[in-house]
């Protein structure tokens, strides 16, 4: 009975630490797994970030910042800015600074603003909920228009700020009626 019983606390440990497998490697699965009691494996207290990705180029358009920073307020998420110019990023963010208090901003630079560069920064960064671009000349551009090859890992929004068309709009209204 007694191996029975060691096989159910197994089962309930897998079922209590089933998302770490996303975020570790196999040593690490094993470990908290097949912990031993005189080797207790280490949590962590801290929850994993949730990050909002933005390609910044030579602006940062008010309509833009005004959607990121709503849905990082809704979604309890950060804002990672991915960059040519680190310098750049943050003389551009000093207008929205009070509207980003309590938002963690970190700055990722690319080397380039090829798509390959960008996928490798999202890439670096787990729990990236989407992508933002809104810019002409952002980083994000070139995932937009990415052939088969290049797909981003994560959804890839484009902000404009063109409104919509009213007409549409309200014939969408007549139809949902």
């Amino acid at each position: 009975m007694k191996h029975l019983a060691d096989q159910i606390k197994q089962a309930l440990s897998a079922l209590a630490y089933s998302d770490i497998g996303e975020r570790v490697g196999r040593r690490e699965k094993h470990a908290a797994l097949f912990s031993n009691d005189a080797h207790p494996v280490p949590t962590s207290t801290t929850p994993s970030r949730k990050w909002i990705a933005l390609g910044v180029g030579d602006t940062l358009p008010l309509h833009v910042m005004s959607y990121v920073i709503g849905a990082c307020r809704r979604m309890r998420a950060d804002l990672l800015l991915l960059s040519v110019d680190a310098m750049r990023v943050r003389h551009l963010l000093t207008e929205y600074l009070p509207d980003l208090h309590g938002i963690e901003c970190r700055t990722e630079e690319l080397p380039s603003t090829s798509a390959a560069a960008v996928l490798h920064a999202l890439d670096l960064h787990h729990g990236v909920l989407f992508a933002v671009s809104g810019a002409d000349n952002d980083p994000l551009r070139p995932l937009l228009r990415a052939r088969r090859g290049l797909r981003s890992p994560v959804p890839v929004v484009l902000v404009s700020p063109k409104p919509p068309d009213v007409p549409a709009a309200i014939r969408l209204k007549v139809a949902r009626a």
